[in-house]
């Protein structure tokens, strides 16, 4: 096996494979990936035996086929250390791959091809055709709300779901909520899926690097997402995702509109009294006004008042600053709309242009 590639061809795909690739190395074979010269392009593939994902890259010159197994992270660590735009020359040996650039030379030690596991592909019932760039989009503005290692093991994902020509995407870790919807252009079956935390995260950056349309398929238990340069399998969380539905608010509302930089602003010095015990601020309302305020333990206080767009009742409500500031981060557009459902009830917050993107928090006492 011989071939060559810039480094900017390479990077970026072999980040993603390193973050797939196992890093305890309990199975040696399972830090490695597995790299193929074909006749036009080169494959690259790494899996921690829950997901897998393969890769074509087709800017690169192909000297001699063939195929071998090399540390991932030590690959993409020694390709991310040369300089941009530098040419990237492969070489397999009986028991090495050689690397060359510029005056740098290394040779890695390399596993045989057949110890590599490869996922079992599934028989799959369920396939819809999506866009990469609105699914994507969805994704990270859900995602982040997901439970990072919750008992209740089916919040340690998103819910992915298809009904008539709606598709939903919604996360959740019990103390906060993100929806986020889309139009497809076809009628779905109804469908519910768990994506796992880690296979949701990986998607996000893998639908950044390759844009466009992508075949998704899946049963109840794998997921294939797939377009002409990539091939992502996963397992799914198998179980029932809560009654969603449930969690939004309702009874009288009281809207708040303002814009996302100047809370975002007065948020962060806020956070500056804040530690990982006391997340706390308090938001009071009155007539076209928003204060907020934010103390500790050690008794420093501060307060800051906005002028924004209200009408409703004075009260004041308590939420953890940390959700607050990341559901504003989240949202795609500069104009914000809180909703408010009283003081012992959650809030929403979403843009006010766009009701296709909703979050939900959940009150904090203070």
């Amino acid at each position: 096996m011989k071939f060559s590639a810039k480094k900017e061809v390479l990077g970026d795909k072999l980040s993603l494979c390193s973050s797939i690739a196992e890093k305890r190395q309990t199975i040696p074979i399972l830090s490695n990936v597995l790299l193929k010269a074909n006749k036009g392009n080169l494959t690259i593939v790494a899996t921690d035996l829950e997901r897998q994902l393969s890769l074509i890259i087709e800017d690169c010159a192909i000297f001699e086929e063939g195929e071998t197994t090399v540390s991932a992270r030590k690959l993409f660590e020694l390709i991310r250390s040369v300089p941009d735009n530098t040419e990237l020359n492969f070489e397999l040996t009986e028991n090495q791959l050689e690397i060359s650039a510029l005056s740098f030379q290394a040779d890695l030690a390399v596993l045989p091809v057949q110890d590599f596991p490869f996922v079992d592909l599934e028989d799959h019932n369920f396939n819809i055709s999506l866009d990469a760039n609105k699914f994507g989009k969805v994704l990270e503005c859900t995602s982040f709300a997901m439970a990072q290692a919750d008992v209740r093991y089916y919040l340690n994902g998103l819910l992915f779901e298809t009904s008539q020509k709606k598709i939903n995407m919604v996360a959740t870790d019990g103390h906060r909520l993100a929806w986020g919807s889309y139009s497809h252009n076809e009628e779905l079956e109804d469908k519910k899926l768990i994506i796992p935390r880690t296979t949701a995260l990986e998607l996000q950056r893998i639908l950044n690097l390759f844009p466009g349309e992508i075949s998704f398929s899946s049963n109840n238990s794998q997921l294939k997402i797939q377009s002409e340069n990539f091939t992502f399998i996963s397992k799914l969380i198998e179980g029932a995702y809560p009654d969603y539905k449930k969690v939004f608010p309702s009874g009288e509302e009281q809207s708040l509109e303002t814009s996302k930089s100047p809370i975002l602003t007065a948020l962060s010095r806020s956070a500056v009294l804040s530690n990982e015990k006391f997340r706390g601020v308090k938001f009071e309302l009155s007539k076209d006004k928003l204060k907020i305020l934010a103390n500790n333990p050690n008794k420093e206080s501060a307060e800051e008042e906005l002028d924004v767009i209200y009408s409703g009742e004075n009260f004041e409500i308590g939420f953890n600053i940390n959700y607050v500031q990341e559901s504003l981060n989240y949202l795609p557009s500069d104009d914000v709309e809180f909703v408010f459902f009283g003081s012992e009830n959650s809030c929403l917050v979403k843009n006010s242009s766009n009701d296709d993107l909703v979050h939900v928090i959940m009150p904090m006492r203070l």
